[in-house]
């Protein structure tokens, strides 16, 4: 019930989501069925629920919707069962009154803040240490239209994981590439991105700034060259760093690296690479991947390829001593 909370404040897709299926089963169904579920649902909730949704402007007053409760229930079928406004204002049309989708709109656009508090009452307070930053995680996608023959448009958005809200939304046409520079940051940001967003010239502006970056590493797009201990000046007779050769030669499972980034234009600054070893399984299955990827273009994977697809790493200008390395970088390195 608790992850359901978090699902609905969130309003994305999640696993957490689920769990909403063993309360109110999906719809078309019986309305003495799903009117149960529902009650069971509301007595987890705290008994100033309804006040709240007033005081948060949620609720104002009863039209097709007659109380908090029927608000809550448009809610589940919209952000729970992940009901589209049309089949959700179909859903709630059988099990109360009949209500526009544009109305259903209307209605879940106010109720994010009284959703939060909801949340706040449900969970437990936790104590981070990450309150003071914001840790935002940057990803696209590509959006078709009906009868589409290709992407027609894309979104990019920026979550900040520190305080579970959206950050940033930009919606651009088809050549609209993923890029860090599409959002505001802050000083002291600590950016959090895949493998798409490896641009180096990108990620040293940021540094510049004092905005940190973890991307999970594109060695063929991110030159990284030989950086002894802590040296912060870059030394141009430095080496390109064989990260294939260096970790061939570890028997440990996690390694921390510092290196340098170089860009184009004679930009460099300091970084470090994050290695984790895939467990066998995992491994063997990255390497059986990578050789059917291979084979559809016509190729043989080299062995070096096939050796670093068993390794998790990630690339950061965030300092080990900022993010409590290993244990901080390798919950981001899953994240991204």
């Amino acid at each position: 019930m608790r992850r359901y909370a978090f699902r609905v404040c969130l309003g994305g897709k999640s696993v957490e989501s689920r769990a909403l299926l063993a309360i109110l089963p999906p719809c078309p169904m019986a309305s003495t069925a799903v009117d149960l579920a529902f009650e069971d649902f509301l007595k987890e909730l705290p008994g100033d629920d309804a006040e709240m949704a007033h005081a948060f402007k949620a609720f104002a007053r009863p039209r097709k919707l007659k109380t908090p409760a029927h608000l809550l229930q448009v809610v589940m079928l919209s952000c729970g069962l992940d009901q589209a406004l049309r089949p959700a204002a179909g859903s709630f049309r059988r099990l109360a009154e009949r209500i526009t989708d544009t109305a259903i709109h209307q209605r879940l656009r106010a109720c994010g803040p009284w959703l939060k508090a909801l949340l706040h009452t449900l969970l437990p307070a936790t104590k981070s240490t990450l309150t003071s930053l914001r840790l935002p995680i940057v990803d696209g996608s590509s959006l078709q239209g009906p009868g589409a023959a290709g992407t027609d448009d894309r979104v990019h958005l920026a979550l900040d994981l520190t305080h579970m809200t959206l950050h940033a939304v930009d919606v651009t046409g088809v050549d609209g590439g993923e890029s860090l520079t599409r959002s505001p940051w802050q000083a002291g940001d600590i950016v959090l991105a895949d493998r798409g967003y490896n641009q180096p010239r990108v990620i040293l502006d940021l540094f510049a700034r004092d905005v940190g970056a973890i991307v999970r590493l594109n060695l063929t797009a991110m030159p990284l060259f030989v950086r002894p201990g802590e040296a912060d000046v870059f030394d141009h007779a430095a080496v390109r760093f064989d990260v294939a050769a260096h970790l061939c030669a570890q028997s440990r499972d996690t390694l921390s690296l510092p290196v340098w980034l170089r860009a184009s234009g004679a930009v460099s600054g300091p970084g470090w690479l994050h290695a984790v070893r895939l467990p066998p399984e995992a491994a063997e299955g990255a390497r059986r991947r990578c050789r059917q990827a291979a084979q559809r273009k016509g190729r043989t994977p080299r062995e070096a390829t096939l050796f670093l697809v068993g390794w998790v790493m990630a690339f950061t200008t965030v300092p080990p001593r900022r993010c409590m390395a290993p244990r901080y970088w390798r919950s981001t390195v899953a994240a991204g």
